[in-house]
């Protein structure tokens, strides 16, 4: 039986991206039975709220449904409304008068019936972050891993490669995770190195020092991830960062699909899920 709403003269479908800082969530999804009585899901959340606004049970579906403390600044959503008919403008600005500040709508949109944000997704973007420095700046350090020792970014550029194209990712999905296939494709892997500028706001980082302060992005586009999967692939890269395995143990890992040889799951903080891309909304 569909679980989407009944159509009626008012029915509409929006998508919004959104924006959160997952620190105080037990994720996007919605918890049931006694993992409901902890963290609030960042679905739960936007849910109540919506329905306060529109006084009709509502349903929110997500993009992708991100781990707990996991962040984004590009997740979509969509919702079907049928009591009354609203605009885009408006949803937008109740929604944000009512959210708490983790949560921001960035943009409201009116879609199509067949629009899904998962199964209308072309491709979405994950970045991880380690924060470089003597130090870690407090500031960054609920969305970023700081590591102390000076990352070999070469050497993980030269894993991140292996990654690129169509494999089985099998081993960098967390256990006792269950979908039909793990095959994945990754079509961008890149590193960058993002300075901490001396003028970024609270003048956190004193003028001629900011090269050795910032952070080491590792983004990744891909037609889907499995879960963890890039916290599993950030985890195996520090220690290639580190140079305490070669940059040739990613290879070895898709061709092997040996899981011991996995890195160290990396902490949900510095993980980022930063755009997904569809035809219809944009």
């Amino acid at each position: 039986m569909s679980s989407e709403p009944v159509l009626t003269n008012h029915a509409q479908k929006f998508a919004c991206r959104i924006t959160y800082l997952g620190a105080r969530y037990c994720g996007w999804q919605k918890q049931h039975g006694s993992a409901a009585q902890g963290e609030p899901s960042i679905q739960s959340v936007m849910e109540q709220v919506l329905e306060s606004i529109v006084n009709e049970p509502v349903s929110i579906s997500a993009s992708g449904r991100t781990d707990a403390g996991v962040h984004a600044s590009g997740q979509v959503i969509h919702f079907m409304l049928k009591k009354r008919t609203w605009t885009e403008e408006v949803l937008r600005r109740a929604l944000n008068s009512r959210l708490p500040p983790s949560i921001r709508v960035l943009k409201v949109q009116k879609v199509s019936m067949d629009f899904h944000a998962q199964r209308s997704a072309l491709k979405k973007q994950y970045s991880y972050y380690f924060q470089q420095g003597a130090a870690s700046h407090a500031p960054v350090e609920p969305i970023s891993w700081w590591i102390h020792k000076v990352l070999d970014r070469e050497a993980m550029q030269q894993a991140l490669n292996d990654l690129k194209g169509v494999h089985d990712f099998l081993p960098f999905q967390a256990s006792g995770a269950k979908v039909k296939t793990t095959v994945r494709e990754i079509l961008e892997a890149e590193l960058q190195w993002i300075p901490l500028p001396a003028d970024y706001p609270g003048g956190w980082v004193q003028p001629g020092h900011s090269g050795d302060f910032g952070f080491v992005r590792v983004r990744l586009v891909g037609t889907g991830f499995l879960k963890q999967m890039v916290r599993g692939i950030a985890g195996t890269l520090l220690e290639i960062g580190e140079r305490r395995r070669p940059a040739s143990s990613v290879r070895e890992i898709l061709e092997t699909k040996n899981r011991s040889l996995v890195g160290v799951t990396a902490p949900a903080r510095a993980l980022w899920l930063e755009q997904v891309w569809y035809d219809e909304f944009t």
